[in-house]
């Protein structure tokens, strides 16, 4: 269950334990409730710990107030009438307590170490630190191939990226990229030309008119996501235009909702007619080619990483050492944190270059890098705190908060609106999707001791840090994550690198590693510093059920269950459902109208018991996601507030019931992306660790473990098989979902 029970159980042997023999003192109610079952649970995973004769898990026992293993055991058993018990011997004989009365006696209390929740004052004679002092780079890289590796991929990035928005934009019209959640503006007019410059005004349907009170200020940047210095589209609104539309230029200035462009007249055959055209009282729409600051900055940081300390780590030069003094100026805050998320927390404090956590979903990765900020700023320094995108950005800075209710599990809860540990300043802050961020944050008068920023805009702060914290680290690349790094003396990286890598502009993911992340280039198998650092690895999110397949698959059986997370009252914690159903393209997405009527028919269900709020669906196709939305508002009132996205979108939210919908049913097994071996495990992952209580896998299973080239067969047989082996398949017949679509 922790650490300190993998200690336990190295120590501990059968051949010289004995069953643990109680008094009447030892079965009194004690004050604690200890967390008997998820030890129980875990303690069955080990095979030196299940007794030769008899239906026994043996759990050795350990001193009464410290950590310390003895060689006494109390044994567990899910018995067949009794249900989970726990015995010890008693007057010569075996004792049956039910676990739910076990936890509270005093006797729990000698097992509680066991859970990562509970923390010893000081740790047993033996116990090996997982991290040395000196650790030794596994995998070193040749210093000439790292920065012009770097450079490569940047280069491939921009040109991927260009061209695939010319492809979109000769496709789509800016109204359905917009729609589509792509960098555009639906509808502008051009106002005229003035020193080779054309004034365009954004035009706004009422919906989006009534949200700032004539405050203009960033509205183009935050709800369309068009930035000066962007090359762009422009999209001609009617079918007379001449052939050169969409014509591609570059926005030169942007104030409130007038923008002034510069024409590429080199791209363009007939001149003449475009400048006519663009003179006339028309509609135009407006969408992104390229956004060029991200490269440029890119590049700019990989040059100053010549010069940096950082260097040398990621090239492997030089040992990671652990000897730094945060930890010893400052005192810990959360007095909560289990065993793992506690070490973590205080190695990262020790490190003096770098150190990675490795956070599985529900493991606390948000709340330990909490505890790292606010000791370090207890010590004196300045923290850089930094995700790739502002949504991750803002689940630091903000998570749950609302105004006047701050989330306590973030920045904001002990920042200068909270409990005044530190001033707190979140860049571009008027530009964030967070009310709280934008009401708080827009001006922040001090100096601040911890700023926030994505990996991109720390490239415009003029100072440096004593230490940066780079969270989703994993959906950062390399070049990315050099912006900030190159910023700070120190680094913490955390994410999950079984989870989605970063977004590639080409069509398939990258196969070097600089593509991927800098947590996986450090870390990872193959790694320059292979498994130093330290993974959290009490899960505190998923009923048990739900976590189990993921747990197998992708974190070799390492989660522990951190607490009883219940099912809904009347369904299985995770069940699936076997349907085809013919699939459609629609604008190189896909959509299955089959499955859709069978995601309302269960939507309908779940709300009996699970508010509309609390309810995801999601799927990898951005097509059956609007075609899913469109069919619930015909069947639930409260369709609005259902959750329904993209599995990618999807990354790090929770809901207490997720549907999954898989969509691709075919005779030729083809399931697209999701068998893609570099990243169709991790998209499934993701997918399957968003629940809390109650998770139902829509697909057609045959197709999904059909045995095709280049697909990770292994992985979806095994899928398919842990819901038939375990009687949670359900095999639906279209014609009696209840469910229909208008035109049907």
């Amino acid at each position: 269950m922790s650490l300190l029970f993998e200690h336990a159980v190295d120590q501990f042997s059968l051949d010289s334990g004995s069953l643990f023999s109680a008094d009447t003192a030892d079965l009194a109610k004690g004050g604690n409730d200890i967390p008997v079952r998820p030890i129980a649970e875990f303690a069955s995973h080990y095979d030196s710990l299940t007794h030769p004769t008899r239906d026994w898990i043996c759990i050795p026992i350990h001193s009464e107030d410290s950590a310390v293993p003895t060689d006494q055991y109390v044994a567990y058993t899910d018995h067949d009438v009794r249900g989970q018990i726990f015995l010890v011997e008693r007057e010569g004989e075996h004792e049956p307590i039910s676990a739910d009365t076990f936890g509270q006696t005093e006797l729990a209390n000698r097992i509680r170490f066991w859970h990562s929740d509970y923390l010893p004052e000081s740790n047993p004679p033996g116990y090996d630190a997982p991290i040395n002092d000196h650790e030794q780079p596994r995998n070193p890289v040749e210093s000439g191939e790292l920065l012009e590796q770097f450079r490569a991929y940047v280069a491939d990035e921009r040109s991927a990226t260009r061209d695939a928005n010319i492809a979109r934009g000769q496709t789509y019209s800016a109204r359905v990229r917009y729609e589509q959640g792509e960098s555009a503006i639906p509808s502008l007019v051009c106002l005229g030309e003035e020193n080779g410059e054309y004034q365009f005004r954004v035009e706004l349907d009422e919906e989006l008119a009534d949200q700032r009170d004539d405050n203009w200020s960033y509205f183009v940047e935050s709800e369309f996501g068009i930035y000066q210095k962007n090359e762009i589209l422009i999209h001609a609104g009617h079918s007379e235009a001449p052939a050169d539309f969409p014509v591609s230029g570059e926005i030169e200035k942007i104030r409130g909702l007038n923008l002034w462009l510069s024409i590429d007249w080199g791209s363009v055959d007939n001149s003449a007619a475009v400048g006519s055209y663009l003179r006339g009282d028309r509609e135009f729409g407006l969408s992104e080619l390229l956004n060029p600051v991200p490269f440029d900055r890119e590049i700019e940081a990989i040059e100053n990483l010549k010069g940096d300390s950082f260097h040398a780590i990621l090239l492997g030069e030089q040992p990671l050492t652990f000897s730094h003094e945060a930890a010893a100026r400052s005192e810990p805050f959360d007095t909560e944190l289990n065993q793992e998320q506690q070490l973590a927390a205080e190695y990262a404090l020790l490190a003096d270059d770098l150190f990675c956590i490795h956070g599985p979903p529900g493991t606390g990765k948000t709340r330990t890098l909490l505890e790292i900020i606010r000791r370090a700023v207890d010590a004196g320094e300045d923290v850089l705190v930094c995700a790739d995108s502002n949504q991750a950005l803002d689940n630091l800075v903000a998570g749950s908060s609302v105004p006047g209710d701050p989330d306590i599990q973030s920045l904001h809860a002990h920042s200068q609106h909270g409990d005044e540990e530190f001033v707190l300043d979140r860049l571009n802050a008027s530009r964030s999707r967070n009310a709280v961020v934008r009401a708080q944050y827009a001006d922040v008068p001090n100096r601040a001791d911890v700023v926030a920023a994505t990996n991109s805009s720390a490239a415009t702060l003029a100072r440096t840090f004593d230490l940066v914290v780079l969270d989703e680290a994993t959906q950062s690349t390399c070049t990315a994550s050099c912006i900030p790094l190159t910023r700070a003396n120190r680094a913490v990286l955390a994410g999950d690198h079984q989870q989605l890598p970063p977004f590639s502009a080409t069509e398939e993911p990258p196969e070097s590693s600089y593509g991927l992340s800098l947590f996986e280039h450090l870390y990872a198998d193959g790694g320059v510093y292979e498994d130093v650092g330290l993974q959290l690895k009490t899960q505190y999110r998923m009923h048990r059920d739900i976590a189990y397949f993921s747990n197998r698959e992708f974190y070799d059986r390492s989660l522990r269950n951190g607490e009883i997370v219940e099912s809904l009252p009347e369904r299985p914690a995770i069940e699936g459902y076997n349907i085809g159903g013919s699939v459609n393209v629609v604008d190189h997405s896909r959509a299955n109208k089959t499955e859709a009527r069978l995601v309302v028919h269960l939507a309908q269900q779940i709300l009996t018991e699970v508010p509309p709020d609390e309810i995801g669906i999601i799927t990898p196709y951005a097509a059956h996601g609007r075609l899913l939305r469109n069919l619930l508002s015909d069947y639930i009132d409260s369709a609005d507030q259902l959750t329904v996205d993209t599995i990618d979108s999807f990354q790090g939210s929770e809901k207490d019931a997720i549907i999954i919908s898989l969509v691709r049913s075919n005779a030729e097994g083809n399931i697209g992306f999701l068998g893609r071996p570099s990243d169709g495990p991790r998209r499934l992952n993701v997918a399957l660790t968003r629940a809390k209580r109650y998770c139902a896998v829509v697909g057609d299973f045959h197709t999904l473990k059909y045995d095709t080239e280049n697909k990770c067969t292994d992985l979806y047989q095994d899928f398919a098989d842990y819901f038939s082996t375990t009687g949670r398949l359900n095999y639906v017949d279209p014609q009696f979902i209840p469910v229909e679509f208008p035109d049907q």
